[in-house]
């Protein structure tokens, strides 16, 4: 019995007013225009899960995912002085990417409420769809067709929802496309093979030449494959994974291609949280910060996290004297 579906079908009682019309869209979307602010993206280390925050120049966020525990993505927006959540995520029905979304609902009350309707539930899961309604967030989901989300000038497109996979809930993930100008970044959870391999085979087009691709599963073998990279043909992969992880994210297999195909890898567990602007034609690493624009040399992210691994040394020292 998939007892988290009536409350989420309830909610999609609301999912007809979606974002027109509600403040969500004041200026047409994927239109960058000089002086204004930056399109912000964050890449939250959460350790061994998923968080990312996306700012548009508007001023209008989003929060994809809240990691693995209670409270840890939700005091970083706060230590980052964020103020407000317009639509959260929860990208699929596993603790390590909503752990913290209860925590970020009650403090920041976000307006929407994006994930599928997957059966595959827990306690834990259901107390946050119960903390939703309570706060009578609208609710809404994937549809048999991409659905748009402006977020100001910033557009995200949620992929058609798969057909459910009962055993597995990686492969009910849902997939975003952020597209802001000629900016653009992949987004599909914790997607493996059989998911991506519908996605082709349907709407491999919102896939295809993204600046940025957040791999899937931590890094894992699983989570990318020959066929999918050279469809994105990302400039810049990013791995949001947990120093030590049991699991030996990101997988050799997944490193291994990245290189092979000349795209350097960002990782959460080297680098700590990983921010990125764009003025929708250019793009730059801010955290940490790199080569001046566009595409780094996985020397320099190389070199990056020597440096923080050296400094967070020295502190331990000191700490210990």
């Amino acid at each position: 019995m998939n007892l988290a579906r009536p409350f989420v079908l309830r909610a999609m009682a609301f999912a007809g007013l979606l974002f027109a019309g509600l403040g969500l869209a004041p200026t047409p979307a994927g239109h960058a225009e000089l002086g204004r602010a930056p399109l912000v993206i964050e890449v939250l280390d959460v350790g061994q899960g998923d968080s990312i925050f996306i700012r548009s120049p508007e001023g209008k966020t989003a929060l994809i995912d809240a990691g693995p525990t209670r409270t840890r993505a939700a005091e970083l927006l706060r230590a980052r002085r964020v103020d407000h959540v317009d639509l959260a995520v929860v990208s699929h029905h596993h603790s390590d990417h909503y752990g913290g979304m209860e925590e970020v609902v009650k403090r920041y009350h976000p307006r929407y409420f994006l994930a599928s309707d997957s059966g595959h539930s827990t306690r834990l899961f259901l107390k946050l769809l119960k903390t939703i309604e309570a706060e009578e967030i609208t609710v809404i989901r994937p549809l048999d067709h991409p659905r748009r989300i402006e977020l100001g000038s910033v557009r995200l497109t949620v992929f058609p929802a798969t057909s459910e996979d009962r055993r597995d809930e990686n492969n009910n993930s849902i997939g975003i496309r952020l597209d802001y100008g000629d900016f653009s970044m992949l987004l599909t959870g914790d997607s493996e093979t059989p998911e991506r391999a519908q996605w082709l085979r349907t709407d491999a087009a919102l896939a295809a030449r993204c600046t940025i691709l957040k791999l899937a599963h931590h890094g894992s073998r699983n989570g990318l494959d020959p066929r999918w990279l050279a469809l994105v043909r990302p400039e810049l992969a990013i791995a949001s994974v947990g120093r030590g992880n049991d699991y030996g994210h990101p997988h050799p297999e997944t490193v291994s291609l990245l290189a092979r195909s000349n795209v350097p890898l960002a990782r959460t567990d080297l680098l700590g949280t990983i921010v990125i602007e764009s003025d929708g034609k250019n793009w730059r690493l801010v955290e940490p910060r790199v080569d001046a624009r566009g595409k780094p040399r996985q020397a320099s992210l190389d070199e990056a996290a020597a440096a923080r691994t050296e400094t967070a040394s020295r502190a331990r020292e000191r700490t210990l004297r």
